[in-house]
């Protein structure tokens, strides 16, 4: 079939500009290879996005089967949101965090997918073409780059070159055959030192840099509808935003009430923060919620579980200490039967013993996580996604769908009786949710309405009970990553589907049924399933 044809073409091509998303799925015929980002190669990219786009638009969806429509229109939006960084945001040009996913190693050492010797020629090649793809890096890149970006890379640069000098070394120590290890040991050396001469590049541009990191209120709709497939007016987007925080500031009062009637609502939920298991005991009560979450999955029958594979809970390995906990799963196309690891990042011991206690997740948090990253979030998902039979979805995610899917989870799985009632635990869901919804409004803000990255602060720290210090971090995070609106723009859009799919097949709770269904179509985008499932005509996704 021709359309066929031509979605594999775009496949592979799609993974031979991006090996390390080929890599991160599972297709290894990208090991050790880093893209070709000069002038040349990106204005090719561009141009073959435009064919690419002029090609898949002669398919009449009407005319392909139920599957191939789906891929049609996941291919459709990936083309238009690689386009959109590409020409729009012009991320090879300003934004200098384009360049670090290709220089990721991590892939190497995290799983055995194959023998040691092999994954070390993988790093040497990847070593050794670093010094050629960052002069493609710094010969791009503008000088007056946003300084929120620029400050952003400067640390995830310094943490990499830790992480090449410290890390892999330990993770390969077995490779001790020569000549591989002494190549090996070379390599790493010289990726190390040409990271520190990446870091001390940018922080030369530091001087030159700008406060300009607003896309406005023009792309940033745009954003929404060339990567997500949403297309709305900001007036409608933020009254969705404003509603749904004040929403669960309401269920979260009525929680505190349900507490302690006589203190306040953040009084309450500030001391609910305290109760957190010791440093010892994390892993274990993490281990016994998935336990608990699975379980409940199957005893009220919300869910199909695809297979009885189980992530590990494990603490964090050093070099993936940049989140508190956090799921890495096995790419879909691993031939090898592979673990998938919940991590959960142990505080510092370097720290003083109050900030170590302060580092360490609640209790009731927690579980809102277990239940984000495992059952039925992340984990279940990607359960549902490796037995999908078409390629191209269990390839291609979408950033609303895949956190939306997750934060979704955690507000039904509430529903459904998950934590029994128990006010304590509802104060965790709803922090989580809070912490979502502030993001959503930073993000606008931020982005569409000239916000400061102060009042983006205040924002999580008065709405979502959020310290200063992570405040400030969660908002410095919007200067770069608009897209965290996807958490609560997910959750909204799924509820909708959920509500119009009710109503318009008369299954009244039926949630194992609409679950199964939205599993069944991979990570596309949200818009593009509710057609699928609803049927053209099928009205708007929020």
């Amino acid at each position: 079939m021709e359309f066929e044809r031509e979605a594999e073409a775009f496949y592979w091509a799609y993974f031979d500009f991006r090996p390390a998303m080929g890599i991160s799925l599972g297709h290894h015929r990208y090991d050790g290879q880093l893209p070709d980002r000069s002038p040349q190669a990106i204005a090719s990219e561009m141009a073959r996005l435009h064919r690419a786009r002029k090609a898949f638009e002669r398919f009449p969806p009407e005319k392909l089967s139920a599957m191939a429509r789906v891929e049609h229109a996941v291919i459709m939006q990936e083309i238009r949101k690689e386009l959109f960084d590409l020409e729009v945001m012009r991320s090879p040009w300003r934004n200098p965090r384009y360049y670090l996913e290709a220089l990721d190693l991590s892939p190497y050492i995290s799983r055995d997918y194959r023998p040691i010797e092999e994954r070390a020629l993988a790093i040497i090649h990847a070593c050794r073409a670093a010094s050629a793809y960052l002069g493609q890096a710094r010969l791009n890149l503008e000088d007056r780059v946003p300084l929120p970006w620029l400050e952003t890379t400067l640390a995830q640069v310094a943490g990499a070159t830790d992480f090449v000098r410290v890390d892999i070394p330990k993770a390969m120590a077995s490779v001790t055959e020569e000549p591989l290890a002494r190549d090996l040991a070379q390599a790493l050396a010289s990726m190390a030192e040409e990271l520190t001469d990446f870091e001390r590049f940018l922080g030369s541009r530091r001087s030159a840099a700008t406060s300009d990191f607003a896309l406005g209120e023009d792309r940033f709709l745009r954003m929404l509808s060339e990567t997500q497939g949403l297309t709305i007016r900001l007036a409608d987007l933020k009254r969705i935003a404003s509603a749904d925080l004040d929403r669960n500031l309401r269920a979260m009062k009525e929680a505190a009430r349900s507490i302690d009637a006589k203190k306040s609502m953040r009084g309450v939920v500030l001391e609910a923060a305290e109760v957190r298991p010791a440093p010892g005991e994390v892993l274990e009560l993490a281990t016994r919620q998935a336990q608990e979450a699975r379980q409940f999955l199957v005893e009220k029958d919300l869910v199909t579980i695809p297979s009885e594979d189980l992530a590990e809970v494990q603490e964090s390995p050093p070099f993936m200490r940049w989140n508190a906990a956090f799921l890495s799963a096995a790419g879909v196309f691993e031939t090898k039967r592979l673990s998938s690891f919940y991590y959960i990042s142990p505080p510092d011991p370097s720290w003083s013993k109050e900030e170590q206690t302060a580092y360490l997740i609640p209790r009731a948090d927690l579980l809102f996580t277990t239940i984000h990253e495992l059952w039925p979030g992340h984990f279940l998902q990607s359960l549902h996604s490796k037995r999908n039979p078409s390629r191209i979805l269990k390839s291609f995610c979408t950033y609303s769908n895949e956190e939306g899917w997750a934060h979704y989870a955690e507000e039904m799985a509430w529903n459904a009786g998950m934590g029994h009632g128990d006010p304590r635990l509802r104060v965790g869901q709803l922090k989580e949710a809070l912490l979502r919804n502030a993001r959503f409004l930073v993000a606008i803000g931020l982005h569409a309405e000239r916000m400061t990255v102060e009042q983006a602060t205040s924002l999580f720290q008065d709405k979502a009970f959020v310290d200063p210090a992570n405040a400030r971090q969660q908002a410095m995070r919007g200067t770069f990553d608009p897209m965290y609106v996807s958490y609560t723009l997910g959750k909204l859009m799924i509820m909708k589907l959920y509500e119009d799919w009710r109503n318009a097949t008369g299954k009244r709770g039926a949630l194992k049924e609409f679950h199964d269904a939205f599993l069944s179509h991979g990570c596309a985008p949200i818009p593009v399933i509710r057609q699928a499932m609803l049927g053209p005509g099928s009205g708007p996704a929020l």
